[in-house]
């Protein structure tokens, strides 16, 4: 009775979410699971373009800087935000199994789990930001201060955004797409509105430059963990939070460190190869490190139907292995796939088609516009390629199968990205176009890769452990008492 009458609105609307994964249209769920995660991530791409036009104002050096710091931000946070797919995969399993009250329970365990190791990276990023940027990284004279101050702040908000990471998953894991969607509205609109304030010191506020778009982050992800925990709190959500259920419980920690163990590995190496792509890029000048800035906040745009869908797709696939519907998961991962790379080829040719244009948007230096439309004619026909990837990693992550995954990531990034971009750029002397064409192949090979380890099937078995509740135990032992010795 406690489990039907707690948050009675929020449990009909994740049961009706259940009903719809477990038994709907595939590809209509899909979308409709999917299109709030596309709007969220638009929210986050413009707020990253607004903020390369605003610091695009102060000059190239300024767009250069988080650019050249983010691979560090990227390798540190990874190691922690990898658990937030352990909080995916084991709130969707459970939801799945019908095992609510251990969705729960397990996403206290995750936020826990996740805030601890957002504080130890929060205190260490401070210590090794500026040693990377000016000795693996090597920024650029120019751009190595501006972009110690901006790691840095990022690096001191660390755990509110993580907060935040924690509670868009957990809500992903229960199949509520749209109240994360609403909460990163929200707070992308508060960051756009901060940024040029504190950039460039409006409302007689002292101008912080670079500084002012990193203040402008963190502030508006606080904002936005607050309300995260106020709704896990009150009840009104599919997940419903007490604080016992962030007391570190063994049996969690070691599914945590299971699941979440090998994706923090494969995101840290993702981090790690492009931490030294972009040292690689460094060495050609700044001119080339804002190309390639702009260039992948224009991809991030195509990139959107990809992660709209992995997002969704690790749901669906999670709660199908949870209610063992194999043959059901088999069907909606096939049909995601080939979706995805569809739509995924015609976005790109419409960004070819576009590029010299949407760079034109955000810079007005010839150089740089020739260089980003030249990276992008050569890389986008690879976009493709790299949605078979994620989504193929998304199966697996789904299930909890997140070796393969990391196996994978580590094989693209610093096997066939970083390798092949060296060898092409430096040895065999190529350049920039080197480059391009290296991160090209990674994407071609890479979705290869993934479409044939899904094929094998091994993604296939649940990874939840289920616990009984008391009640339920005392209730098998009457029904054998009354059935008598067998």
């Amino acid at each position: 009775m406690e489990e039907t009458q707690r948050g009675q609105g929020g449990q009909s609307r994740v049961e009706r979410l259940r009903d719809s994964i477990l038994s709907g249209p595939i590809i209509k769920t899909l979308f409709a699971l999917g299109w709030p995660v596309m709007l969220a991530n638009a929210f986050e791409i413009l707020y990253n373009l607004v903020d390369t036009y605003w610091l695009g104002k102060i000059g190239k050096e300024a767009v250069a800087a988080p650019t050249v710091g983010f691979p560090i931000l990227f390798l540190l946070i990874s190691v922690a935000g990898g658990f937030s797919i352990a909080g995916v995969s084991l709130v969707s399993q459970h939801t799945g199994a019908g095992t609510s009250k251990q969705a729960d329970e397990a996403a206290g365990q995750v936020i826990a789990f996740m805030l601890i190791a957002a504080t130890l990276v929060s205190l260490l990023g401070e210590l090794i930001a500026r040693p990377l940027l000016a000795g693996p990284i090597g920024a650029p004279p120019a751009v190595l201060p501006k972009a110690v101050a901006y790691i840095r702040v990022i690096f001191a908000g660390l755990p509110f955004m993580f907060t935040f990471f924690a509670f868009r998953a957990l809500m992903r894991g229960v199949g509520d797409m749209i109240t994360p969607m609403m909460v990163t509205g929200g707070s992308i609109v508060i960051n756009m509105v901060l940024d040029p304030i504190l950039i460039f010191g409006w409302l007689n506020i002292p101008a912080l430059g670079v500084s002012g778009a990193a203040i402008a982050t963190v502030f508006s992800r606080a904002l936005a963990s607050a309300v995260a925990f106020y709704l896990f709190f009150s009840g009104r959500l599919g997940i419903e939070l007490k604080l016992s259920y962030f007391i570190p419980k063994m049996r969690w920690v070691k599914q945590i460190v299971r699941i979440g163990g090998p994706a923090s590995i494969g995101q840290a190496g993702t981090a790690l190869g492009a931490v030294i792509l972009v040292s690689l890029i460094s060495r050609l000048g700044v001119v080339v490190v804002s190309a390639y800035g702009i260039g992948q906040r224009l991809i991030r745009f195509v990139n959107l139907m990809v992660w709209g869908l992995a997002s969704p797709l690790t749901t669906m696939i999670g709660q199908n292995i949870g209610a063992q519907q194999t043959k059901r998961a088999e069907t909606i991962a096939k049909r995601s796939i080939l979706t995805a790379f569809a739509i995924m080829t015609a976005l790109g040719g419409l960004v070819f088609l576009l590029r010299r244009p949407l760079f034109r948007i955000f810079i007005d230096d010839p150089a740089v516009v020739e260089q980003g439309s030249r990276f992008l004619a050569i890389f986008i026909f690879s976009i493709p390629f790299f949605g078979l990837f994620a989504l193929a990693s998304a199966v697996f992550r789904g299930s909890g199968h997140t070796r393969p995954p990391m196996v994978m990531a580590l094989i693209r990034l610093l096997g066939l990205r970083v390798g092949v971009s060296y060898l092409l750029a430096f040895p065999l002397g190529l350049g920039a176009d080197g480059l391009w064409i290296g991160l090209a192949i990674s994407n071609l090979l890479g979705g290869f890769l993934a479409v044939g380890w899904l094929a094998r099937g091994s993604w296939k078995e649940r990874t939840i452990e289920e616990e009984k509740e008391r009640g339920e135990e005392e209730e098998e032992v009457e029904d054998l008492k009354d059935v008598g010795p067998v």
